[in-house]
């Protein structure tokens, strides 16, 4: 029989997540999809404190400030449009009041290191090499926030860039928490606004720098969701109608892959009671 798609093997892992294993998502909005998972089947998740973020150096200032390796001054504040911003934050934490403001990236903070002093698997992902920098600040932005583009230079890390901006976390991780469990992966997210060549340098940044994360420190393993839709689901049913994200079926395959990766049998039966739990909650009579 003639074979018409390459199918990812489903990748194995020297441990099982179970439903009482504590896990911390952060990056890009393919990180969101996956999450998503895990919380409505009763997960303990947190997922993305500061809310999305692409790029690694944010990502890894992120873990910084909340393993307490950087504090978050007034410098990354700004107020724009009626109200304040965070350059270290997505926009969800703006607000034109100046302390409900600063309540809300405090809280940020402190629920992530909360949240990260005992969670068993930190999932990253990773969604492009490009970032921006603030040229009055000097500051790695994780997003712009609609600030006028003269304000900012673009840049693209490179894998060193990338490798030492974890540094900080890592050295965290050997002293306090070595059995945590860093998961990445790189978003299948195409970025083609910054061009469809460069776009696929810098998911190569992306994965040689995990790599090389991997061959530096121990527990540190990969999830292929970007070979999974570059490789085995290479149709664009699978992509929304930008043509650049995940469409809602693409989002399940990559959802059946993790369980099918992670998860032990009576995992997926407790599971599947929990998911049949869910439909029959939302379940509507006819009237």
């Amino acid at each position: 029989m003639m074979k018409f798609r390459t199918e990812i093997p489903i990748p194995k892992y020297p441990f099982e997540i179970g439903l009482d294993s504590r896990m911390l998502f952060l990056g890009s909005c393919f990180s969101e999809h996956v999450s998503a998972y895990f919380i409505e089947r009763k997960f303990k998740v947190l997922a993305n404190p500061f809310g999305i973020l692409f790029n690694p150096l944010s990502i890894a200032f992120a873990l910084d400030l909340m393993t307490g390796k950087q504090q978050l001054s007034e410098r990354y504040f700004s107020f724009f449009e009626e109200k304040w911003i965070s350059f270290a934050h997505h926009g969800k934490f703006s607000n034109p009041d100046r302390t409900l403001f600063e309540e809300g990236v405090k809280h940020s903070v402190e629920a992530g290191s909360d949240f990260l002093q005992n969670t068993d698997f930190l999932f990253v992902t990773l969604g492009t090499s490009y970032y921006y920098f603030h040229k009055e600040k000097e500051l790695v932005v994780a997003n712009c926030h609609k600030v006028p583009g003269s304000e900012f230079e673009k840049r693209r890390a490179s894998v060193t860039d990338v490798c030492n901006a974890f540094l900080p976390f890592f050295a965290w991780r050997e002293q306090h928490r070595p059995d945590l469990k860093v998961i990445f992966t790189v978003s299948p997210v195409r970025h083609l606004g910054d061009g469809f060549h460069e776009n696929q340098l810098s998911k190569s940044i992306l994965h040689l720098s995990i790599e090389k994360m991997q061959e530096t420190y121990e527990n540190v393993f990969y999830f292929p969701s970007y070979e999974i839709f570059m490789d085995d689901l290479r149709d664009y049913r699978f992509y929304d109608k930008d043509l650049c994200h995940p469409s809602q079926q693409g989002v399940e395959y990559v959802r059946e892959m993790v369980a099918s990766s992670f998860f032990s049998d009576a995992t997926r039966q407790k599971i599947t009671e929990i998911e049949r739990e869910i439909r029959r909650n939302g379940h509507r009579p006819l009237l």
